[in-house]
């Protein structure tokens, strides 16, 4: 039987892929950073394994018996790009067959020009720090496969979506303050994927031929613009999405701290640092620290509106024309969606209700 290792099984990819490998009776094996972090496996009687993203030995340690490895860890540029070579080494040494790096469609920008496909040239030239820390772990994940013995498949999805999710809960919380915007009339094209079809295309990967080295996109069967995606949540927060207000994009400049602080921030050798340092140490420290006061807002009575935020990284999504096509995954790996945008709404729907965190209106089921 495969034994699946998932590096970063606590975050939203890897805890939904952990779910559903184990109850399709697939031998799972979480792997994360800290015990507490694998608590809710434990509880569930699954085999969980404590591994630093930067640390070598106990992730061969963590590796002892798994086929295949599901590199899902998300963070900063620095810990982006050093957890890679780590990983596969380790997972040199400890036998495994394959990796399945989890990346994103980034790499070719928000918003993909027309035309793109997984063989297309990868944006290097990116305002936002993440996306050529992607570009480079992609890169340095095929350098080594080029001298090592252990396979690399790459997944670039777009927005993955669905219960527990950031851009759930992001556009939850914006319906629920007033806050939520359209760019271009919400007409641009949302690359959604339902993150059951994410992890469908990862199991399909987890025994198909002739993949080594190869990289796909994956995404929902229909074609959804942004407004497609935000009605369906809207309407269940009791809102017309026609009455969403439209913004333009403004002109977006880098501050200096974006220019000079988060770089160094972000670096491979400060996310490697900081990794070292114990999390209830971080956690005693932050308490330590006095939080800043903001003496306007607390001498003011009046609590103001929240504003809409226009960021440059939705912006660019909003105003994408492209559908990125599937058609390599469907050859290859023979994948076909088998969740619909619609359902994956649904679904999403009800467990913001069941959360208790937002008033709904309209819930399905």
């Amino acid at each position: 039987m495969v034994r699946i290792g998932i590096v970063g099984a606590s975050g939203f990819v890897g805890n939904r892929a952990v779910e559903i490998f184990h109850t399709e009776g697939i031998d799972v094996c979480p792997i994360g950073r800290s015990a507490t972090s694998l608590e809710p496996f434990a509880a569930k009687g699954l085999d969980c394994r404590v591994a630093g993203a930067f640390d070598q030995s106990s992730l061969e340690a963590a590796f002892q018996g798994c086929d295949v490895i599901i590199h899902s860890i998300l963070g900063s540029p620095g810990l982006i790009r050093g957890s890679v070579t780590p990983t596969y080494k380790a997972a040199q040494k400890a036998g495994v067959r394959r990796i399945l790096y989890l990346s994103s469609m980034i790499v070719h920008r928000p918003a993909p020009a027309p035309g793109t496909t997984e063989a297309s040239p990868l944006v290097e030239k990116q305002p936002y720090a993440t996306h050529p820390a992607k570009i480079d772990a992609e890169r340095r994940l095929m350098r080594l496969r080029e001298r090592g013995a252990v396979e690399v498949v790459v997944f670039r999805p777009g927005i993955v979506f669905g219960p527990r999710s950031r851009w759930v809960m992001d556009l939850a919380k914006q319906l629920a303050q007033g806050t939520a915007y359209f760019i271009n009339e919400g007409r641009g094209i949302c690359n959604s994927v339902y993150i059951d079809n994410l992890i469908h295309a990862m199991r399909l990967a987890l025994t198909a031929s002739n993949i080594n080295g190869e990289a796909f996109f994956v995404g929902d069967r229909e074609l959804v613009t942004w407004f497609d995606f935000y009605r369906p949540f809207a309407e269940a927060f009791g809102i017309d999405p026609r009455q969403i207000p439209q913004l333009t994009a403004p002109e977006f400049t880098q501050s200096w701290k974006q220019r000079v602080i988060e770089p160094v921030r972000n670096s491979e050798l400060v996310q490697r640092i900081l990794a070292s340092i114990p999390d209830d140490f971080k956690q005693t420290v932050k308490m330590l620290i006095p939080k800043r006061r903001n003496d306007s807002q607390s001498s003011s009575t009046a609590i103001a509106k929240p504003q809409p935020v226009i960021t440059q990284m939705m912006a660019e999504l909003q105003q994408s024309q492209y559908k990125l096509p599937f058609t390599k995954a469907e050859k290859l790996l023979g994948y076909e969606p088998i969740i619909s945008f619609y359902e994956g709404c649904d679904r999403s729907i009800k467990w913001l209700a069941d959360s208790q965190q937002f008033k709904l209106l309209n819930v399905v089921g």
